[in-house]
């Protein structure tokens, strides 16, 4: 009977093949796809900067809309009631 060595054995091969699968996984995962993955962070992190300046521009702007909004609208509901009120002393005469 021939004697098969210990490391020639299918099972050895299929685990040394699975190490070695496992390591190409982890290179690939060092080299290529977490530089390329920071760098996308950077992006993002570069565009909410961007967006964040802007929006403290704005905000304050939106803002002072608003409250002149909330002006006009008051003028509207009294302008309104007034002429509710001109309209009904008319239609009482």
């Amino acid at each position: 009977m021939e004697k098969i060595s210990k490391w020639k054995t299918p099972q050895a091969i299929i685990v040394m093949a699975i190490i070695a699968v496992i390591f190409a996984y982890i290179a690939v995962d060092a080299f290529i796809s977490k530089p390329k993955m920071r760098n996308e962070i950077k992006d993002v992190k570069g565009e909410y900067v961007e967006l964040s300046t802007f929006l403290d521009q704005k905000i304050p702007e939106i803002d002072s809309t608003f409250k002149e909004h909330a002006t006009q609208i008051k003028q509207q509901k009294s302008q309104i009631t007034v002429l509710q009120e001109t309209l009904g002393e008319l239609k009482e005469e």
